[in-house]
């Protein structure tokens, strides 16, 4: 039996992740299905959809479901040529400063006079 693969759009693979989250929130999983409506979904190209996570966590609890996921999406949109690539976010995170000397440094690294400071008056950061 040959299927029909029929033509989609970036909203209605929106509209089947969204389904598929929905189902998950049902089922009591809710890390999936917070990982999946506050990802980003953007087309690459004619049959590649990229999901774009927060962070590593999301992408091993997806990788778990990954298969039932994409056979799930390609039923609900009628296409079986669909692929997924997952992404994680480069965001920045700050690091918090505990010790006297790290907070010295990100202290000199925005104000450098400092340095000549702990140099001039040959003074200890560690207490």
């Amino acid at each position: 039996m040959v299927v029909q693969n029929k033509p989609f759009t970036l909203d209605s693979v929106k509209e089947a992740i969204a389904n598929y989250a929905a189902e998950q929130l049902q089922l009591g999983n809710r890390m999936l299905h917070v990982s999946l409506t506050t990802c980003n979904i953007i087309m690459l190209n004619e049959t590649e959809v990229q999901l774009t996570l927060t962070n590593e966590a999301q992408n091993e609890k997806l990788q778990t479901v990954k298969q039932d996921f994409l056979d799930e999406v390609r039923k609900t949109i009628q296409n079986n040529t669909l692929t997924l690539s997952v992404k994680i976010s480069e965001a920045e995170t700050a690091v918090k400063a505990f010790k006297p000397s790290d907070k010295f440094k990100q202290l000199a690294e925005k104000y450098p006079a400092l340095l000549e400071l702990k140099k001039r008056f040959d003074l200890e950061i560690d207490y």
